[in-house]
């Protein structure tokens, strides 16, 4: 299944929970994503619907992560 994250084309396996998504691309982008904003096709999905919201063949998926530092 192909979606468009951050711009880019992402293969997935399979539909995934926005969770399930974000969970494998902390390992995968070795970063932390608790304080990430996620749009999917311009919607903002909210942290109380990432374990229920689907991502669909060919969404467009943002994943905003904040980073703080001097």
């Amino acid at each position: 299944m192909e979606i468009i994250l951050n711009g880019k084309k992402h293969l997935l396996e399979k539909e995934l929970s926005v969770k399930e998504l974000l969970t494998s691309l902390e390992n995968e982008w070795n970063i932390d994503l608790k304080g990430a904003v996620v749009l999917v096709n311009d919607d903002i999905i909210k942290k109380d619907n990432w374990e229920e919201f689907q991502i669909k063949e060919n969404a467009e998926v943002e994943v905003l992560s904040f980073v703080s530092g001097g």
